[in-house]
């Protein structure tokens, strides 16, 4: 067997990071809104669309504890898992995907994400290492990077190790004011615009198909 050259594959990760890097997620979205356009045949059903829900609330929940550069969050969602926010992002993806029954969307949604977010995660994850030190470690080691522990069920992190993460017991609140300064808002109206934007196109599909 051929063993891989290491530093072969360092260079392949770099460029990989390199290409998530900027404008990715950005060229992302719209990429996603183009595969909208040419799945949303049908109307947007309830199962979709309240797991696309579930994931707005979830990242106006994480906005209210994102202090960004001067604590580790750690509360709210925090406590479940590192990226709450992203998490929701992808939940809303696949929402909105399984709401037109588009599964081919959804696959193509869901590794396109995997792939691209693993790097951003993976740059995210180093430059917290670096700006919170041994709390972050120890935060790494307690709480799941990306989908929570499957046993036991939803179960967050001890409060005593998520004191020794981030010392500041208001932390572990939610606080509206830092919600709004997040723009938490916005996971709705993304929720509204999403739904209403794959309704619009429904539409028109099926007007121009009659």
């Amino acid at each position: 067997m051929t063993q891989q050259n290491p530093v072969s594959t360092l260079s392949q990760d770099n460029f990989f990071r390199s290409m998530i890097r900027g404008k990715t997620r950005i060229a992302l979205a719209w990429f996603f809104a183009g595969l909208l356009i040419f799945s949303a045949r049908e109307f947007p059903e309830w199962p979709g669309m309240l797991v696309c829900f579930l994931g707005a609330t979830l990242r106006f929940w994480a906005s209210g504890f994102l202090r960004k550069d001067n604590r580790p969050a750690v509360g709210g969602p925090y406590a479940f898992v590192r990226n709450p926010l992203y998490l929701g992002t992808y939940l809303m993806a696949i929402g909105t995907a399984l709401a037109i029954e588009a599964w081919p969307l959804l696959a193509v949604v869901t590794v396109l994400f995997a792939i691209i977010y693993h790097y951003i995660i993976l740059d995210e994850e180093t430059k917290l290492a670096g700006i919170f030190g041994q709390p972050y470690e120890i935060y790494s080691q307690s709480v799941p990077r990306f989908f929570p522990r499957i046993w036991p069920p939803l179960m967050p992190a001890p409060r005593a190790i998520l004191l020794k993460v981030n010392p500041e017991e208001a932390h572990l609140n939610f606080n509206w004011e830092l919600g709004m300064k997040n723009k938490a808002y916005e996971a709705y109206v993304s929720f509204v615009g999403l739904l209403g934007f794959v309704a619009l196109v429904a539409i028109a599909w099926k007007r121009f198909s009659a």
